[in-house]
């Protein structure tokens, strides 16, 4: 992980001590520096964060030993597109407009045949890439707001944090409007995830 913060909370949680198969290291996804180390490579829910996708491939490929393999997850492409066709719209009211002046797309949601390219280019021979539909649950406004509140900070942090609060029950509520609470209290949102298993090109 590239947050100190995030390695020092692990290196305690898991000491190397008790721990001997467990390490943690701080460093970048984009500029990895192993070498013919590993037979798996995993990430999950973590690469759509990190647009330079071709740089964490061929770091993963120098990584990786002549046998190994890749095992990836992360958000694919039409990620949950309810929620941004909501936000895309939020974000031009006049209340919101300003705070989000020169703002870029913040995620990497590939397609399968576009990350199967930039896995040959990296020279990994694609295994299995797909798309794969998810229906994700949330406990009603509550879990919604809670869920938003934790996972859209490119977002959310675009906002003075006293009007932050008040951005995301607006998402919220504008997102039930069209896709209301199941009989059950739940939110429901339609999520895609790219699953990636590569190895190294013969």
């Amino acid at each position: 992980d590239n947050s100190e913060e995030m390695i020092a909370l692990a290196g305690r949680s898991f000491p190397e001590a008790t721990y001997s198969n467990l390490s943690f290291r701080v460093m970048d996804a984009r500029y990895l520096t192993f070498s013919g180390q590993f037979e798996v490579v995993f990430s999950n829910a973590v690469l759509h964060w990190v647009p330079e996708q071709q740089a964490v491939l061929e770091g993963v490929k120098r990584s990786l030993k002549a046998s190994g393999r890749l095992l990836f997850q992360m958000g694919g492409e039409g990620n949950a597109g309810e929620v941004f066709a909501v936000l895309d719209d939020l974000v031009k009211r006049n209340s919101w407009r300003d705070y989000f002046k020169g703002f870029t797309f913040p995620y990497a949601f590939f397609s399968a045949d576009d990350y199967s390219a930039l896995l040959r280019e990296a020279g990994l021979e694609p295994i299995r890439v797909e798309l794969v539909p998810k229906d994700m649950q949330q406990p009603g406004l509550a879990g919604l707001t809670g869920w938003i509140r934790t996972t859209w900070l490119p977002y959310t942090h675009r906002v003075p944090e006293h009007l932050r609060e008040q951005f995301i029950v607006e998402l919220a509520d504008s997102y039930l409007k069209f896709h209301p609470l199941d009989s059950q209290g739940k939110a429901h949102v339609a999520m895609i995830r790219l699953e990636v298993e590569a190895g190294i090109s013969p």
